[in-house]
């Protein structure tokens, strides 16, 4: 498969070609990918740095929140977003309770951050095994999407004030509206070679609706082809000769290639943003191996 069909391919994952597996809850940390692992993830484990990814909404189980099982919708994504990073981290994703598709389109707000307060709980207990697995003085990346990206913005303002903090090259935190309040100590990055700092944005091919999900006078968006600039600059990915901006709605607007012509699934309010990780990809692990070479080099 042509890695832009890999791409077009995401869209149809992430809305139910794949049979929801079903087993026993686990009782611990299950890891969908870890280093050493064969896995979705590629299962490197000879770089210097780990990236600790959690994944967007994909379950299709029935339920608000789904198990913690690896089943097939998981891996697919995990496949499509974090494989690429093998390249520069060890990969490590656990399996979360997370807020399902079905129940992210049915559940009333209250209920709704019920859910994800409990899925926030195995994120918390996945870092600490985390932690214990690969020990506290190794850097680390921080790779998320969309619900994944909620989750780790929890992370990040929990582990400000340990020594986790101090190990912290980035934090990649895609498809998500970050504001700069959310944290007291990690700021946007500014520079490719800034560590300790977060990537943030959500890609849109048309103006931005007023009623859009993402981006807004409160948002930040990072380029992350032109970190600190809001000048077009190539974003490299499947697709070629595609150019990316932060506009004035704070969201990255992309142009070129066949971006006019993708979809904006489910519907225009929501951008590309089942494709956010995946068009800038080759410019997020080039951004992830300079950060890291910086990091060490300090």
């Amino acid at each position: 498969m042509t890695r832009l069909a890999a791409l077009l391919a995401s869209l149809v994952v992430l809305f139910g070609v794949w049979t929801p597996l079903a087993s026993a809850e686990p009782t611990s940390t299950t890891w969908l990918c870890r280093p050493g692992d064969s896995g979705p993830c590629g299962g490197g484990s000879d770089k210097p740095v780990d990236c600790f990814y959690v994944y967007p909404t994909a379950s299709l189980q029935q339920s608000v929140n789904a198990d913690r099982s690896p089943s097939p919708e998981l891996a697919a994504v995990a496949a499509l977003q974090a494989r690429p990073f093998d390249d520069v981290c060890n990969v490590w994703a656990p399996t979360y309770r997370q807020l399902t598709l079905r129940s992210l389109a049915t559940l009333d707000g209250p209920s709704r951050d019920a859910a994800l307060a409990l899925a926030y709980t195995d994120i918390q207990a996945a870092w600490a095994d985390f932690l214990a697995n690969r020990g506290d003085d190794r850097p680390v990346v921080l790779v998320g999407h969309s619900q994944g990206t909620r989750m780790l913005r929890n992370l990040v303002q929990d582990i400000e004030t340990t020594s986790a903090r101090d190990r912290l090259v980035s934090a990649l935190l895609i498809g998500a509206t970050i504001t700069p309040d959310d944290f007291r100590t990690v700021a946007p990055c500014s520079a490719p070679g800034d560590t300790g700092c977060f990537v943030a944005y959500s890609t849109y091919n048309r103006p931005r609706p007023a009623d859009a999900r993402y981006g807004g006078p409160t948002a930040v968006c990072t380029n992350p082809a032109a970190l600190g600039s809001t000048a077009p600059a190539p974003l490299r990915g499947p697709i070629p000769d595609v150019s990316a901006q932060c506009d004035a709605d704070n969201v990255l607007h992309v142009e070129g290639g066949v971006t006019g012509a993708l979809p904006t699934v489910p519907d225009a309010t929501w951008g590309l943003h089942l494709l956010d990780i995946t068009l800038a990809q080759d410019s997020l692990v080039d951004l992830v191996r300079t950060q890291s070479a910086a990091f060490l080099g300090r």
